[in-house]
């Protein structure tokens, strides 16, 4: 556990210098005026969550450039520790701008005086955590097969799978059904939250914990 936290620091280490001050700034301002732009609290969460998913791919990009995978292999760790370390520091940078999606959103509704829900705002991020997270679930184990380069077009994929499917789903449903079924999951949501977050929990865990499987089996046979 020790070493596996220790990687997830090292990860961070060097990406550090991308997460200064003036860059962090910048994004904020950038998530504001996309929020009052579009009115809609979903938009500047999501961006948040957008963003963690470029800076999960650093640690890749940076050790690629920097040779630091040979570096790994003399240390007193296992590629399991390495491939734990990443995940952890992933799922951390996700927490991190679920928050700080989840605060600005609810900054601007209140300082532009727009009526909003406590839990609509929560569920909104929720979603957003789960749905980017696990677009970085399909892409790590990319990366750890290919590396860097070679998986940075192949990685992008799954960002198209969700408005793929929903319009695939549309054109097979017809919007007349799609409405009427995402309003009737909604309202079952709402009524059995506790059952909600059950399942979605230990399904999210699961498909993590795959791809965590996943990653190893490749990283494992990449030789450095």
């Amino acid at each position: 556990m020790n070493k596996t936290l220790a990687f997830a620091k090292l990860d961070y280490m060097t990406v550090k210098s991308y997460l200064n001050w003036k860059v962090l700034l910048l994004f904020l301002a950038v998530f504001a005026f996309i929020g009052y732009g579009t009115g809609e609290m979903a938009a500047s969460i999501g961006m948040c969550m957008m963003y963690s998913v470029i800076f999960a791919c650093y640690p890749f990009s940076v050790g690629e450039k920097n040779g630091l995978d040979t570096l790994y292999a003399t240390l007193p760790a296992t590629k399991k520790n390495i491939v734990a370390g990443r995940y952890t520091f992933t799922v951390i940078l996700n927490l991190i701008m679920l928050v700080v999606g989840f605060a600005v959103s609810t900054v601007l509704l209140t300082a532009f005086g727009k009526e909003f829900g406590w839990f609509e705002t929560l569920l909104t991020a929720l979603i957003c955590f789960a749905f980017f997270s696990l677009v970085e679930a399909i892409q790590l184990p990319i990366y750890f097969k290919f590396g860097y380069t070679k998986a940075k077009f192949l990685v992008y994929l799954p960002l198209l799978c969700f408005p793929a499917s929903i319009i695939i789903a549309n054109n097979l449903l017809g919007a007349d059904k799609m409405m009427p079924l995402l309003t009737d999951i909604l309202t079952w949501v709402q009524a059995n939250v506790v059952i909600t977050v059950v399942i979605a929990l230990v399904a999210w865990i699961g498909l993590m914990f795959l791809s965590a499987v996943l990653s190893f089996k490749f990283y494992k046979k990449r030789e450095f």
